[in-house]
């Protein structure tokens, strides 16, 4: 159950930092995004994945219910 719940934190921390690299992608270049990733030790192909396919991407949320934010 441990392993479980730190791998999901693991996932969570790498989907936030690849959103974050592709807003980075948007205002300060690709080359400093693939920086950033390097130094949070997350895989340059992720960004280079979604920067080949845009089309890819979810710009929706996964939820049936919006939020109450």
């Amino acid at each position: 159950m441990v392993s479980f719940m730190m791998q999901r934190r693991t996932d969570e921390q790498t989907a936030l930092t690849a959103e974050y690299a592709l807003y980075l992608v948007d205002i300060r270049g690709v080359e400093f995004a693939l920086n950033y990733l390097d130094t949070c030790n997350v895989s340059r192909a992720i960004l280079t994945r979604a920067l080949q396919a845009p089309e890819m991407r979810r710009h929706h949320e996964r939820r049936k219910q919006p939020r109450n934010d």
